[in-house]
């Protein structure tokens, strides 16, 4: 804030004004406080706008920073990820069977090469329309989040508050499973279904887990977001709704896109 004087916090204010007055018309409603640097304001200053922005950016490029140190740490993570919902689709017997590509030098006898597919989080929202029904809900629903910033990768999208991570959208098979740095415990005996992965060293942040399969469930992960709200101090500003849907591609489209890749294994045959 200190790089800012008075005359250039005045400009911006003003630019900001008319910015905001144009959208608020295009929209028919005023949009005063809907903007991502809105939970920065304080009325009692000069240039309350202007102000409320530049503190924002000085989060972001705060957060930026927390997220390039932590970034190994975080593909790691992701890498978990992504393993564990390949493997939670592919034959428990195939999956003891297999012999890692890498190590095998020739062919075993009764072994045969098989081609797997790897999903990114993105491939499989764009194969499943009724999964981007439910996606497009949560997804605006965690918009109205001021500050919250959103990273996808190929295993699942995390949203962040101040660097740390307190959702997760991930997808298992053909469900979309919200993670939420909610307390499961606390939860006991209500009408949320959910299931406790804290022991679970990818999850310790997120521990609560929640199975979006309906519209029912939407609603109450709607709910429980506004308690993620609540617990993290994180401010609700409001958000205009965006359709996050995509038509659908075969693989070999997102194949050449990188959002599917496949990969060679080395299974024992099957018995015919």
């Amino acid at each position: 804030m200190e790089d800012f004087t008075e005359e250039m916090l005045a400009e911006r204010q003003h630019a900001l004004d008319v910015d905001k007055w144009l959208a608020s018309e295009a929209a028919g409603y005023d949009l005063c406080g809907s903007f991502t640097f809105c939970a920065r304001c304080d009325k009692t200053e000069t240039h309350p706008c202007a102000r409320a922005e530049a503190r924002f950016a000085a989060e972001e490029e705060k957060e930026t920073a927390l997220f390039e140190e932590a970034q190994e740490e975080l593909e790691a993570n992701e890498d978990i990820g992504a393993d564990e919902s390949e493997t939670a689709e592919e034959p428990a017997e195939e999956v003891s069977e297999e012999v890692a590509a890498a190590d095998a030098g020739a062919l075993p006898e009764g072994y045969e090469w098989v081609t797997r597919y790897r999903r990114s989080f993105k491939s499989r929202l764009i194969q499943n329309e009724k999964m981007q029904d439910f996606y497009t809900e949560i997804r605006n629903a965690l918009s109205e989040l001021a500050g919250l910033r959103s990273r996808v990768s190929q295993a699942c999208e995390n949203f962040r508050f101040h660097g740390d991570r307190i959702a997760r959208l991930s997808i298992g098979g053909k469900t979309l499973t919200l993670y939420l740095a909610l307390d499961p415990d606390a939860y006991e005996d209500t009408k949320y279904r959910y299931e406790d992965v804290s022991e679970r060293k990818t999850y310790e942040e997120t521990p609560m887990k929640i199975r979006v399969t309906s519209k029912r469930m939407v609603k109450y992960a709607k709910e429980l977001i506004a308690d993620l709200a609540a617990k993290h101090g994180v401010p609700v500003v409001g958000h205009i709704p965006m359709d996050y849907h995509a038509p659908y591609e075969d693989d070999a489209a997102l194949i050449k896109k990188g959002l599917i890749k496949p990969y060679n294994v080395l299974v024992k045959k099957k018995k015919k």
